[in-house]
């Protein structure tokens, strides 16, 4: 009996777009496979660094907005943090974590292509066989994409595979 070897794409990255709040907590927690963050700014923070105006506040306390493995500095003060408190707060703690090793900066993503499902084979219908709110092969196996992703300041477009 002959084996048929089917050749497999293997990648442990890890790709996450936008290196504010909820990428930096992705790029954390996913660490052990290298992510690669894209940020289309120069700067993490996402909105917090670049739709807020001087005078924008959580309006929440503090204590009620922070990461559970890293808290608020004076943590007690009851006060609502200014933008610029959550974006110190932010570099902290990517900081602390060693994050911003992961984040490439003036890298905006323009394309997203899924090509597989790691079975070796192309794939570029995502029509799915299941019923409604059932997701099926969708994204079986490892899926594989391919991201376009323009570095500035060339505007140079590359693939990341």
């Amino acid at each position: 009996m002959a084996c048929e070897q089917i050749s497999y794409r293997k990648s442990t990255r890890v790709g996450i777009i936008g290196a504010g709040i909820s990428g930096i907590a992705a790029a954390k927690q996913l660490s052990h496979h290298n992510p690669i963050v894209l940020e289309a700014t120069d700067s993490i923070g996402g909105v917090w660094k670049h739709c807020s105006f001087a005078s924008t506040k959580l309006q929440t306390p503090r204590c009620d907005f922070e990461f559970s493995d890293y808290p608020w500095p004076q943590r007690d003060n009851s006060t609502f943090p200014s933008y610029l408190d959550i974006l110190h707060y932010l570099h902290a703690y990517a900081t602390h974590f060693d994050v911003l090793k992961f984040v490439r900066f003036n890298s905006r993503v323009v394309e997203i292509r899924y090509i597989g499902g790691g079975d070796g084979r192309e794939t570029t219908n995502l029509d799915v066989a299941a019923g409604p709110g059932e997701f099926g092969p969708l994204l079986s196996g490892h899926p594989v994409w391919e991201v376009a992703v323009e570095t500035h300041p060339s505007k140079t477009v590359e693939v990341v595979p």
